[in-house]
């Protein structure tokens, strides 16, 4: 070491105590900083964590929320449908009762007709 310019000379074995010393203080300052850094990461990782824990919990609830308000209108519909159809159906067969009141036998007349054509229209070709 110097002090004042001038070369100061330590015995051997103080100048083995001394690096000794200062590499046991280097580890030291090594494992203090690795376990700070292991700490930063794990903070950093559990806030990542929770906040995107967070952001799919509120992604779900929207979602929900969505479904929800469309499956209400979804529904709606379908009842409306319903009832459109039901009444289309009654009105239908109150319609082909009416006619096959009022016309008996035309009505016997095109449904021995339909038979006709469609027997003609279903028949085998003649084998070869």
């Amino acid at each position: 070491m110097r002090a004042n310019g001038t070369a100061t000379t330590l015995p051997s074995k103080d100048l083995v105590k001394e690096i000794n010393a200062l590499k046991a203080q280097l580890k030291k300052l090594s494992s203090a900083m690795e376990a700070d850094a292991s700490e930063g990461v794990n903070r950093a990782v559990d806030t990542i964590g929770s906040k995107s824990k967070q952001a799919i919990d509120d992604m779900i609830e929207s979602a929900q929320g969505f479904i929800d308000d469309y499956s209400d209108s979804a529904r709606g519909a379908v009842e409306a449908l319903t009832q459109k159809s039901a009444e289309l159906r009654d009105k239908a067969h109150d319609s082909l009762v009416e006619t096959v009141q009022n016309r008996p036998f035309a009505t016997l007349a095109a449904i021995v007709g339909i038979g006709f054509l469609a027997g003609f229209l279903c028949r085998r070709p003649p084998s070869p």
